[in-house]
C-alpha cells in the first residue's frame, strides 16, 4: 500500500484526489473489479488518472455534438448515469466530476414515474446510460416531453485502446458549487433528489476514514447506494484499495468468500442482508470468514439484534454500523469496544454533529399507557454542515428515525424503527413491527417478513418463503417459522403480538417491491398483498359473527359434544398462554382465572376466536367481551353449553359479581403476621414505596416526593425485566412529563430506588411481593409509608380478573406494612377512585351527609362557567352529597369490574386498620377525574376528552352536551394538584383508618366555559346538539389515521347519542379539606388552563407522534 504525506492538505474535489494518488499511490492498487469469478483486474492510482483522464475526454467529445441548449457546462449543469455499477459506471462517474460536471445517480430499478421526476426536477438534460438501461432512458425520453440527450456509457475496451491525451485542465472549485445528487428510496412516494457538495463530503470522507482501519475492503454496495459512494470517497481519499464485486452477477455468499479470498481485503462493507447470507453459509464457514476481517461494515439499515449477537458476541465479528443520511452525511458511530462488544447495536454522535443532534420524546405507549416506552425522534438541526435537506419550517430535518436511549441515561442510542413503520391499532395501541420481522426475517426459509394491521383490531405478517423453501408447504413453512414468531413475540408488547393464524405465506419466488439496498418497500409491499389482507380480516369477521363452526358440526375439527367443550376450552387458552412452556404452568385448573395468569386483551380476542371456529354454536356467535366476562375454564365452558342450548346466559356464572366480592373480602381480610420480637425505632428520614410511579398520576406523585427533605429513598416498584430498565421506565415518564426540568437539583434523582417487580402475576399466596428475599428484607425493615397508586385500568374486565393483578398486590403490601418491625408501622395510602361510590347517593347517604359539618356546604370559588354545590341555580344543591366513608355494595352493584373491584380493596384496607394483629394505618383516597397538569397542560392525547377536542380539526364541530341540568358540569382536578393532595393525605398528621375524596370543587361547564375556552384558545369548530354531532362524526372520514375521534366512535354514541346525560355526582370533601392544603378552594380549569391543554394537543397531533 502506497504512503501517505502526514499531513495532507485536505481536497475539495475528486479531481484533486486522483490527481494527488496518482503521485502518492502510481504503481499501488487502489481499485479491483473482477474479470471474472474469481480472477480479479487491479487498477493503481496512475491507472485510475489514465482511465478517468481518456473517459472525461470522449465524454467531453460527446457532449460537444449535442444542441447547446441541452449541452453541459460548468457544476450548474447535471449529467444522469443510470445502470448497473460496474466499473465502467464507476469511472464515468469521476470522470465526469473531472469535468467539473454534477453527476446524479439514479438507479436503475425505479419505474418511469421515478425517472421523470427526478430528471424534471434537477433539470437534468444529459444521461449516461449503460446495457438495458439506454433503452429505457429513451423510452423515458420519448415518453416524457422533456429534452434529453441519451448517450451509451464508455466501455472499459474502448477506453484502454487509448494510450494518451491531452492533460485536463485541472477542477478547484473555489465556491464549492461541485456537487454528486443522489436520490431518496422512494419508499413513501416518488424519489427525492438530495444534492451533496463534493467538499463536504471530502472532507467528512477525510474524518471518517481517520477513525477507521486503512486496509484493504470490498465493497458490495451500489455507487448510487449513499454509502457505496462514501466507501469509495473513503478509500480514495486515505489510499486504501477498494475491491468491487462483478455487477454483472448476483450477490450471494458464495460471490463475497471468494472476493475476499482473491483480494486479500481485511474488510467489507456490505448490507445486513448479505451479513445473513453469509451467516448460513454451512458449517459456520461464512461466520469464521467475518471474524477473521479487521472490521466488516453494515449500512444501508440496521442489522437485526439475533443477527448482529451472533456475529459480534458469539463469533467475535468486528462490527462497524455507522448511522447517517443521505441527507445529513455521517452522525453517529458505534460505542462498541473490545472490552464491551455487546454495545454493537448502541451508538453515539461524532464530535463534529452532536451540537447539531436533537432527540424528541415520542410516546408509543397504548392508551391505556401500558405497555409502551418512550422512544426519541431524531431531529437534525441547522448548521450541520453536511446537512443539505430541511423539512421543517425553522431549517430542521425530521429524520423519521425513532431511537432508544441507554438505561444508563448516557448519551448511547439504538435504532428502533422508521417512524412512519410504527403501525396504529384500531383502538389507538401502537405497534413497532421491525422486532417481529427480524425474528421471523432471520430464518433461512424466509426471503421476507412484513407486518400489517393498520387501523385493525390485531397484528398479522406477510411471508414470503426464500428459494431454498421452494419445496415445502405452507404448514410447512408455518411450522417452520413459529420458533422465531415466539421469540418476536417475547420482544413486543402483549397487543403487538401475532398469532400463528395470522400468517399469510406467499410462496418461492413472489416477487415484492424493494430498494436497491435490498430493503422492503412497506407501503408498496403492503399495496401489493392488500387483497389477500382484507380477504384476512374478512374471514377473521365472518368468524366472529358465527360464521364459522356450522351448525351441523361436519366441519374438520369442529366439536359437537358437550363433554368435549371444556377440553377445548382448556387446550385453546393453554394454548393462547403458552402455559406449557413456563414452570409449572402445565396444567390449567377450571377455576385459574384467565387474566391472573397473563391473559391480555389480543389473547382473549384470539381465544373467542378460535372457540368460534371449532365449537358448533348452531349458528349462534359469541359475544365480544365473552372471555373478559367468563374468565376461567369452568365459566367459559358453562356459557358456551348455554349458548348452544340457545338459553339466555345465566347471569355470569355460577357466582354473581356481589357473591364474588364477599368471597375476595373474605380472602383478603385476614392478617394473621406475628408481633415482631423486637421493634426498631423509625429512621429520621422516611423511606417510601410507590407503586403506579410511571403512570399519569405516579410519576407526579414521584415529582412531588423528591424536593421533600424527610424523604432519603423513594423505592418504586416498576413491571420491567431488570434495575436498569426500571430506572430507564421512569426516566422516560418523568421526561414525558416535562418534570425533569422543574426538579430544584439533578441529584433529587438518586433518591429513586427502581425495584423490577411485576404486581399484577401475583397470587394470595406470593410471599414477598414476588421481590428476591434480600431486597424484600431491606424494603420491608426501611419503608415508613406505603402510597398504592398501581391498579390495571381496564373497564374491559370482570371483578374476577383484578384479584391476582389488583387485589392480591393490595393486600401484599398491607401484609408488609402489618408485619413491619419498626416502632410506628408504615402508613398505607391507597389510591382508590370516586367509580367506587358512584351510586352512593340516596336516603342512607342522605343521612350521613345530613350529619356533617356546615363546611360541606360552604361555597368554594368558581371557575368560568363554572359552579358549586351552594349553586342554588345549577342544580347541584338538589343532590346529596356522597360523603367521605365506605359504602355498601349498592354503590358499585350496576358498575364495571373495574369500580368493584377498588369498592373490595377499600374495605380490604379498613379490616387491616381493624385486625388487631395488623393495626395498620390505612388510608383511602378516591380520586376523581384528572386531567393535564396546570405547569405545561400535559394530558394524553389517547384519553376521551382530548379526542373529543380533536373533532374541532377533523370534522369541524364540538359536542354541546345536554342534561337535566342544561349544562354538564366538569370535576376535572390537574394531575399535578391532585398527586400534591396524594402526598399531603399520605403524610397526614392523623391516625386510623380514613376515607377522603380527592376532587376538584372549581367546576367547570362544559358548554358555558370548556368550549368558549377553546374558542378563546384559537380552535376553530362549530357547536352543535350532541347527538347531532355523533351524526357528523359517523358521516365523516371513517379512516381512524386521518380522523382519530372515529376510534371512540362507540363511545361517543353511548355518551352522546341519548337524550341528555347523566349529571356528575357530588362527593363531599370536609375531611380532605382539612389534611390536604392543595384540595382547599379547589383549582380554576380557567381560560389559561385550557389553552396549555390546547398548545400541547396541538403540538402532540402535528408532531412525529401524532401523524
Amino acid at each position: 500500500m502506497g504512503s501517505l504525506p502526514d499531513a495532507e492538505q485536505p481536497c475539495v474535489t475528486l479531481d484533486q484526489v486522483i490527481r494527488r494518488r496518482a503521485e502518492t499511490h502510481a504503481d499501488q492498487v487502489l481499485i479491483s473489479y473482477p474479470a471474472n469469478e474469481s480472477d480479479f483486474v487491479d487498477y493503481t492510482g496512475a491507472d485510475l488518472e489514465r482511465l478517468t483522464r481518456l473517459a472525461a475526454t470522449k465524454y467531453a467529445a460527446a457532449f460537444a455534438q449535442l444542441d447547446e441548449a441541452t449541452r453541459p457546462n460548468g457544476p450548474s449543469s447535471t449529467v444522469a448515469l443510470v445502470g448497473v455499477s460496474s466499473l465502467e459506471y464507476y469511472i464515468t462517474f469521476l470522470a465526469l466530476q473531472r469535468l467539473g460536471l454534477t453527476s446524479m445517480f439514479i438507479s436503475p430499478r425505479l419505474a418511469d414515474q421515478g425517472f421523470t421526476h427526478l430528471l424534471k426536477s434537477t433539470q437534468c438534460k444529459v444521461i449516461v446510460a449503460s446495457g438495458p438501461s439506454e433503452a429505457d432512458m429513451e423510452r423515458v425520453r420519448a415518453t416524457s416531453g422533456l429534452p434529453l440527450s441519451v448517450i451509451p456509457m464508455l466501455s472499459l475496451s474502448s477506453l484502454t485502446d487509448h494510450q494518451s491525451t491531452k492533460p485536463l485542465p485541472p477542477i478547484d472549485d473555489p465556491d464549492h458549487a461541485l456537487r454528486f445528487i443522489i436520490h431518496s428510496g422512494g419508499t413513501t412516494g416518488l424519489p427525492k433528489p438530495v444534492p451533496l457538495l463534493s467538499a463536504s463530503w471530502l472532507l467528512q470522507a477525510a474524518k471518517i476514514a481517520g477513525r477507521m482501519p486503512r486496509v484493504p475492503t470490498i465493497s458490495t454496495l451500489p455507487l448510487f447506494h449513499s454509502f457505496g459512494l462514501a466507501t469509495l470517497l473513503r478509500c480514495l481519499v486515505n489510499g486504501s484499495r477498494l475491491s468491487l464485486l462483478s455487477a454483472s452477477r448476483p450477490i450471494t455468499a458464495g460471490a463475497v468468500l471468494t472476493g475476499l479470498a482473491a483480494t486479500h481485503s481485511r474488510a467489507l462493507v456490505t448490507v445486513p442482508y448479505v451479513l445473513k447470507f453469509l451467516a448460513e453459509v454451512d458449517d459456520g464457514v461464512g461466520i469464521q470468514r467475518l471474524a477473521q476481517l479487521e472490521q466488516v461494515i453494515a449500512a444501508g439499515s440496521a442489522v437485526p439484534d439475533a443477527l448482529g449477537d451472533a456475529l459480534v458476541v458469539g463469533a467475535g465479528v468486528r462490527l462497524f454500523h455507522l448511522y447517517g443520511l443521505t441527507e445529513c452525511g455521517a452522525l453517529m458511530e458505534p460505542c462498541s469496544t473490545p472490552a464491551s462488544p455487546e454495545l454493537w447495536n448502541w451508538v453515539r454522535p461524532l464530535p463534529d454533529a452532536e451540537p447539531y443532534l436533537k432527540f424528541e420524546p415520542v410516546s408509543t405507549s397504548s392508551s391505556s399507557g401500558e405497555g409502551g416506552e418512550t422512544l426519541y425522534h431524531l431531529v437534525v438541526l441547522p448548521g450541520l454542515k453536511a446537512k443539505v435537506f430541511a423539512d421543517q419550517p425553522d431549517g430542521s430535518y425530521a429524520t423519521k428515525d425513532l431511537f432508544r436511549r441507554h438505561p444508563t441515561g448516557a448519551n448511547m442510542w439504538k435504532f428502533v424503527a422508521r417512524l412512519d413503520d410504527i403501525i396504529v391499532l384500531v383502538n389507538g395501541e401502537k405497534a413497532d413491527p421491525v422486532p417481529l420481522e427480524e425474528a421471523v426475517g432471520r430464518n433461512a426459509n424466509v426471503r421476507a417478513a412484513v407486518v400489517f394491521g393498520a387501523q385493525r383490531d390485531a397484528l398479522g405478517m406477510v411471508v414470503v418463503a426464500a428459494d431454498r423453501a421452494a419445496g415445502m408447504s405452507e404448514a410447512e413453512i408455518v411450522q417452520s417459522v413459529l420458533p422465531d414468531l415466539r421469540q418476536g413475540n417475547e420482544r413486543v408488547p402483549a397487543y403487538a403480538r401475532i398469532a400463528p393464524d395470522a400468517l399469510i405465506i406467499k410462496p418461492a419466488g413472489t416477487p415484492f417491491p424493494c430498494t436497491d439496498k435490498a430493503t422492503v418497500i412497506r407501503s408498496l409491499f403492503l399495496k401489493q398483498f392488500a387483497k389477500e389482507i382484507d380477504e384476512f380480516y374478512a374471514k377473521r369477521e365472518e368468524l366472529a359473527n358465527g360464521g364459522g363452526a356450522g351448525g351441523d358440526g361436519a366441519a374438520e375439527g369442529v366439536v359437537d359434544d358437550d363433554a368435549d367443550i371444556r377440553d377445548l376450552v382448556r387446550q385453546t387458552v393453554r394454548g393462547e398462554l403458552r402455559l406449557a412452556e413456563k414452570e409449572g404452568g402445565a396444567d390449567l385448573a377450571d377455576d385459574s382465572d384467565f387474566f391472573a395468569l397473563g391473559m391480555d386483551s389480543l389473547q382473549a380476542t384470539n381465544v373467542r376466536s378460535r372457540l368460534l371456529k371449532r365449537v358448533n354454536l348452531g349458528g349462534r356467535t359469541l359475544a365480544t367481551n365473552v372471555v373478559f366476562d367468563h374468565p376461567s375454564v369452568e365459566l367459559l365452558t358453562a356459557h358456551l353449553l348455554d349458548v348452544r342450548a340457545g338459553q339466555e346466559e345465566n347471569g355470569g356464572g355460577p357466582q354473581s359479581a356481589e357473591e364474588l366480592a364477599m368471597r375476595l373480602l373474605e380472602k383478603y381480610s385476614t392478617f394473621d403476621e406475628k408481633p415482631t420480637p423486637s421493634t426498631i425505632p423509625n429512621p429520621e428520614k422516611e423511606s417510601i414505596l410507590l407503586t403506579g410511579a410511571t403512570g399519569a398520576l405516579g410519576i407526579h406523585i414521584l415529582s412531588t416526593l423528591l424536593p421533600n427533605p424527610s424523604i432519603r429513598t423513594i423505592h418504586c416498584l416498576v413491571r420491567a425485566p431488570d434495575t436498569a430498565s426500571a430506572l430507564s421506565r421512569i426516566h422516560a415518564a418523568l421526561s414525558h412529563s416535562q418534570l425533569l426540568s422543574i426538579l430544584p437539583s439533578p441529584t433529587l434523582l438518586s433518591k429513586i430506588s427502581p425495584i423490577p417487580c411485576d404486581l399484577s402475576s401475583l397470587s394470595a399466596s406470593s410471599p414477598s411481593l414476588g421481590l428476591p428475599p434480600a431486597v424484600y428484607a431491606e424494603v420491608a425493615a426501611s419503608t415508613t409509608r406505603i402510597i398504592h397508586a398501581a391498579w390495571a385500568v381496564d373497564f374491559n374486565r370482570a371483578l374476577r380478573s383484578f384479584d391476582a393483578s389488583c387485589l392480591a398486590p393490595t393486600h401484599a403490601l398491607l401484609r408488609l406494612a402489618a408485619a413491619s418491625p419498626l416502632e410506628r408501622k408504615p402508613v398505607v395510602a391507597f389510591v382508590s377512585s370516586i367509580a367506587a361510590a358512584l351510586r352512593a347517593g340516596g336516603p342512607a347517604a342522605a343521612a350521613v351527609a345530613s350529619s356533617t359539618s356546615s363546611e360541606a356546604a360552604s361555597p368554594a370559588p368558581s371557575s368560568p362557567g363554572g359552579s358549586d354545590e351552594s349553586d342554588g341555580g345549577d342544580g347541584r344543591a338538589k343532590r346529596t352529597a356522597i360523603p367521605e366513608a365506605l359504602h355498601p355494595w349498592s354503590a358499585v352493584a350496576e358498575g364495571m369490574g373495574y369500580g368493584q373491584s377498588k369498592w373490595v380493596a377499600e374495605r380490604m384496607c379498613a379490616a387491616a386498620a381493624a385486625s388487631a394483629s395488623a393495626g395498620v394505618d390505612a388510608r383511602v383516597l378516591r380520586v376523581g377525574q384528572l386531567c393535564g397538569d396546570t405547569a405545561h397542560g400535559v394530558w394524553n392525547t389517547a384519553e376521551a376528552i382530548p379526542t373529543t377536542v380533536r373533532a374541532a380539526l377533523t370534522v369541524g364541530a364540538l359536542p354541546v352536551v345536554e342534561n337535566e341540568d342544561g349544562d354538564e358540569e366538569l370535576a376535572w382536578l390537574p394531575v399535578d394538584v391532585a398527586a400534591r393532595a396524594v402526598v399531603e393525605l399520605a403524610f397526614a398528621d392523623t391516625a386510623g383508618f380514613r376515607v377522603w375524596h380527592v376532587e376538584n370543587e372549581r367546576l367547570v361547564r362544559w358548554n358555558a366555559g370548556f368550549l368558549p375556552a377553546l374558542r378563546k384558545a384559537g380552535l376553530e369548530f362549530e357547536a352543535v346538539p350532541a347527538r347531532e354531532w355523533v351524526r357528523r362524526l359517523e358521516r365523516s372520514e371513517q379512516d381512524a389515521e386521518r380522523n382519530p375521534p372515529v376510534k371512540l366512535l362507540e363511545f361517543f354514541r353511548k355518551r352522546y347519542g341519548a337524550v341528555g346525560t347523566e349529571p356528575h355526582p357530588v362527593f363531599d370533601m370536609t375531611e380532605a379539606r382539612k389534611f390536604a392544603p392543595s384540595l382547599r378552594g379547589g383549582t380554576a380549569v380557567d381560560e389559561e388552563l385550557v389553552g396549555k391543554f390546547l398548545r400541547f394537543w396541538i403540538e402532540e397531533w402535528s408532531g412525529p407522534a401524532g401523524k
